[in-house]
């Protein structure tokens, strides 16, 4: 019986392994694509000022959220205080090179090109435990993006 314990020990390390390098490979490639003050997801910076801009802070059901209105932009904490979410509407920004004040048809066809699906129809893609969120106006011009990691 031991023996098969030991077989099945080996034979399960090697997925446990490459599926925690694999997920640490696909965050720097997807924080490396954000440009939001330096601001990525996963991190444990405590960010309560920016450029200047103190935050309010506000509970959430999933933690709380940092807002820093002059710069329009919030960031959503986790309980365990790393960062899980990233909104923007400053169009200084970008979240895979999709910047508010693009069309909505620019950013789809940005998102699609970096490997999101379409999750809810229209406005949602999603990969590999995150979403994409796009707030579009009636110009059809995007005023708003969130990133967020699914739970």
């Amino acid at each position: 019986m031991s023996s098969q314990k030991i077989l099945l020990t080996l034979l399960l390390v090697p997925f446990f392994l490459f599926g925690c390098i694999g997920k640490h490979v696909e965050r720097d490639k997807l924080n490396g694509q954000l440009n939001v003050f330096g601001i990525e997801l996963f991190t444990d910076v405590d960010y309560r000022q920016i450029k200047g801009i103190p935050s309010t802070e506000e509970p959430c059901l999933r933690g709380y959220e940092r807002s820093f209105d002059d710069l329009d932009i919030l960031i959503g904490y986790g309980f365990d205080n790393k960062i899980r979410k990233i909104h923007t509407r400053n169009v200084s920004t970008s979240l895979f090179g999709i910047r508010p004040g693009m069309t909505f048809d620019e950013g789809r066809e940005k998102i699609l090109t970096v490997g999101f699906t379409e999750y809810l129809p229209p406005f949602t893609y999603r990969v590999n435990g995150y979403t994409l969120k796009f707030f579009v106006g009636s110009d059809n011009k995007i005023f708003g993006l969130t990133l967020e990691a699914i739970d």
